[in-house]
């Protein structure tokens, strides 16, 4: 029965994935479908080996390369001295790549934990085929599990299948390996699903909600920390930065080339130490590779797994007593009413505010409200850096227009990507159909998501920015220049989100938690990421570069940077709103939606 439940699934899913072409949605056959899915996946999996054949023969695995004189790059020595690690310990390859697999198993766990949390399937299956509820749920699991295996089967078996041809590994050894490998992934996978929804619906009760409140405010402060360190070890050297006049001495910058590589490989050195320490599981399937299935290996793999399935344990008995369930956000909306009436809008945002602040969509993932990791270590590592900085020198912009530009990129698309289903125009679903009954259009969604997102996150950014400001001791006119281009640089970037949404929506999911899986979003969803971070964002810093090599003075600079960049931000977000305007106000019958 479940062999033909997943099947059922899949299928549709699938389906529903590729609806949006013609060609698909005219393909009534289930076996055309699965031919097409097989045949492109085939295909997929040969280019991944031979690339990772050609990459790992020719650049990681080629000493040539790293027996050459010093470059004249950063991130190249720096790649350049770990690929030598690699090849003089080529177990360390297996390691990383054993590695990135259990975290594709963690991150596979986590989604299909969300993907039941959110699935309308339960109830369906328990009054049809007669089943308990854990049953259900575990139906439930392995649908999205199985559909994330074939992202390993077609992704990393070619990758693993590519490391054993180039590196000569007992081929017997290498097929035992990838059996228990998938085994493994699939078991972790599962674990990871029930331990992590168990965890969240315990979110329901206050002490447990508060605990994973302080618990992740503890997180956050100890990244912080962690990024001052840093940032505050790494200062002296930034400092000695020689790019910063048109007289270049070669012979300086190669010395501090050398100097930062010194410096970064003595940060990450204790790093080094755990990762490579012998009890970490993906070293055991490394060990297991090249001393064969020994019963010291299977014992570390087991304890592994026991320790997450005494956990899964605990949790479970946990969940067993019921308590009243605690709304834990009432002081946020409450904040948020007011927080409209400062941020122009409409009003009708508070309403919908208090709705999505009470469904467990936002119940589950509210701690990337206090901002991601990513986003507090860049904080961190900046505030770190400006500690033997000052305005007087040329580095101290260079290290304030990463701040100004990189710090808004990511805050925006972390909470953004985490939260789409809350704020994507597309996350409605089919009750799009009430705006469209109502005589609203498109663009009507899009404002009250628009504005519900500069609610959501607008005021800890700022937040930010004055403890930044304090922290570093900045000059109030440096600060409030900063804060306003922060501010309009953060509603440019929030734009350019919520463009996948309003270019290709998607209203027909199933699940919320595939609202990012259709092609041509994430076909426009990517183009914008890569454009924003290697071409708009550097194009944005070139005031800064032009200063570096003196061919404008500091006024000027200032003046360019914080001034006319911030002038060309909003105009740019003024045309793209009205050019969003006008092709969403079009869009207010059945008809122009994808339905």
């Amino acid at each position: 029965m479940i062999s033909k439940w997943l099947k059922w699934k899949l299928f549709i899913r699938w389906k529903n994935q590729w609806n949006y072409i013609k060609i698909f949605r005219d393909l009534s056959v289930g076996r055309s479908l699965w031919v097409l899915f097989f045949i492109q996946n085939i295909i997929h999996s040969c280019f991944i080996f031979f690339g990772t054949y050609f990459l790992l023969k020719y650049v990681v695995l080629n000493e040539q390369l790293t027996n050459g004189e010093v470059k004249q790059s950063l991130v190249l020595n720096l790649i350049l001295k770990m690929l030598s690690s690699i090849q003089q310990n080529g177990e360390i390859l297996w390691s990383i790549l054993f590695c990135l697999i259990m975290i594709f198993a963690f991150i596979s766990g986590v989604s299909s934990s969300k993907w039941q949390i959110q699935s309308k399937d339960q109830e369906w299956l328990m009054i049809t085929l007669k089943i308990k509820q854990r049953k259900a749920n575990i139906y439930i699991y392995l649908e999205s599990i199985v559909w994330d295996t074939k992202d390993f089967i077609f992704n990393y078996i070619p990758i693993l299948v590519a490391l054993g041809v180039v590196t000569g590994v007992n081929k017997v050894y290498l097929a035992s390996l990838l059996i228990l490998t998938l085994g493994s992934y699939l078991l972790l996978t599962l674990l990871v699903s029930i331990l992590h929804n168990n965890y969240i619906k315990l979110q329901h009760y206050k002490w447990n909600f508060f605990l994973r409140l302080l618990t992740n405010l503890t997180v956050r402060l100890l990244i912080v920390y962690t990024a001052f360190f840093v940032g505050k070890v790494t200062s002296p050297w930034i400092k000695k930065f020689p790019l910063t006049s048109n007289n270049v001495n070669y012979a300086l910058y190669n010395e501090w080339i050398n100097d930062g590589v010194d410096v970064i490989f003595s940060i990450l050195a204790p790093l080094s130490k755990i990762f490579l320490h012998p009890y970490m599981p993906y070293n055991v399937f490394s060990d297991i590779l090249f001393n064969g299935l020994q019963l010291h290996a299977l014992m570390k793999l087991a304890m592994f797994f026991v320790a997450l399935i005494v956990l899964l344990f605990i949790l479970s008995k946990m969940n067993h007593h019921r308590r009243t369930p605690y709304y834990p956000f009432k002081r946020i909306e409450a904040f948020n009413t007011f927080l409209a009436k400062v941020i122009p809008g409409t009003s009708y945002t508070t309403i919908l505010a208090k709705h999505h602040y009470r469904t467990n969509y936002l119940r589950y993932r509210f701690p990337i409200v206090l901002g991601s990791f990513l986003f507090w270590v860049i904080w961190g590592v900046i505030t770190g850096l400006l500690q033997s900085l000052n305005p007087s020198e040329e580095i101290y912009f260079l290290i304030m227009s990463f701040y100004l530009f990189f710090l808004t990129y990511f805050y925006v698309y972390s909470i953004f990507s985490e939260l789409n289903g809350m704020f994507s125009v597309d996350g409605e679903g089919k009750q799009v159909i009430t705006y469209l009954l109502n005589g609203k259009s498109l663009w009507d969604v899009f404002k009250y998501r628009f504005h519900l997102f500069a609610l959501t996150s607008l005021p800890l950014f700022i937040i930010a920015d004055i403890v930044f400001f304090f922290v570093n001791q900045m000059s109030l006119i440096l600060s409030i220049m900063t804060l306003l281009l922060h501010i309009i640089s953060f509603f440019f970037f929030a734009l350019l989100m919520f463009l996948p949404g309003v270019l290709r929506p998607h209203f027909n999911y199933e699940n919320i938690e595939q609202l990012d899986d259709y092609p041509d979003k994430k076909i426009v969803a990517d183009v914008i990421r890569f454009g924003t971070v290697g071409l708009m964002v550097p194009l944005l810093m070139l005031p800064t570069a032009l200063f570096l090599v003196d061919s404008i003075g500091t006024l000027s600079y200032l003046v360019i940077q914080w001034g006319m960049i911030g002038i060309i931000l909003l105009l740019f977000v003024g045309t793209a709103l009205s050019l969003v305007s006008k092709l969403l106000v079009k869009k207010s019958s059945f008809e122009q939606i994808n339905l």
